[in-house]
């Protein structure tokens, strides 16, 4: 037997809910994603609060941070030479960020780079997914799981949510069910998000956006535009577009890199 539920109600109930128990949770999800036509395992983090969640990049944040503190050092062959050593230490990050609940209940705020290093900021409502409850059952990081489809930006997706566990969240803005969902994945196959651990803290973390501070606040509709815009950019071209005037682009190691693509070709998960 099939049913639909709806997200918003279910939401609230379950943030009264969370708000009452005062628990603070860490998910860990590990995200096997297809990036120019390779495979790739990107980790994630999911910190919960009482009204608020984020879902991040650990490695995106510890990247930068760590590259931060080399920023009173006068030696350049020594910061090049620490920069190599930190992307080594902290591969893969990923700058999107997630806050879900702010600044309002019912809504996000979303944060990413996109193009030359934009970062960018827009927030929306979350968006209205019409959950498909289906029968089937599986374990999913030692929780039995129930299987909900919904679409969510342009993408169908199917995940397996936890009861034991009455928290209305999910990696990226998939949420609204009766329960934590521990895996996601997309119909094409591009994105499979699984738990691959979870713990409870102490006490409420502190819950917010890295970078947020540099950020230029834009619409989503404008975010998407500059995404589209910038897709094929090389880094003369977006260095052009930044300053208005070409330049020869050298990567760390003096290579000229003016003519290479800025980014390789990304699968995104919001078609829409």
């Amino acid at each position: 037997m099939k049913r639909i539920i709806s997200t918003l109600p279910l939401l609230m109930l379950s943030l009264c809910m969370s708000a009452q128990q005062g628990a603070a949770w860490r998910i860990t999800y590990d995200c096997d994603a297809l990036q120019d036509n390779a495979r790739e395992t990107t980790r994630w983090c999911l910190d919960i609060g009482s009204t608020t969640a984020v879902f991040y990049s650990p490695n995106y944040r510890m990247r930068n941070e760590a590259i931060e503190s080399l920023q009173n050092t006068d030696d350049l062959a020594a910061i090049l030479d620490a920069v190599r050593q930190i992307k080594t230490k902290y591969p893969g990050g990923k700058s999107l960020e997630i806050l879900s609940g702010a600044p309002h209940p019912g809504e996000y705020t979303y944060i990413n780079t996109t193009g030359f290093g934009d970062v960018m900021m827009y927030q929306e409502p979350l968006p209205e997914m019409d959950w498909e409850l289906a029968d089937s059952v599986r374990t999913v990081c030692g929780y039995e799981c129930h299987e909900a489809r919904a679409k969510v930006y342009g993408r169908s997706w199917t995940v397996w949510y936890a009861t034991e566990i009455p928290l209305p969240y999910g990696p990226y803005v998939l949420g609204g069910l009766p329960g934590l969902i521990l895996e996601a994945s997309d119909s094409e196959g591009i994105f499979h998000f699984t738990a691959v651990g979870m713990e409870t803290l102490g006490e409420e973390p502190a819950i917010g956006l890295y970078g947020e501070k540099q950020a230029i606040k834009c619409t989503r509709k404008q975010y998407l535009k500059l995404r589209k815009s910038n897709e094929d950019l090389t880094y003369g071209e977006a260095v052009q577009n930044l300053f208005g005037s070409a330049s020869r682009i050298l990567d760390e190691n003096g290579n000229d890199i003016s003519h290479e693509k800025t980014s390789k070709r990304e699968n995104y998960l919001d078609l829409e």
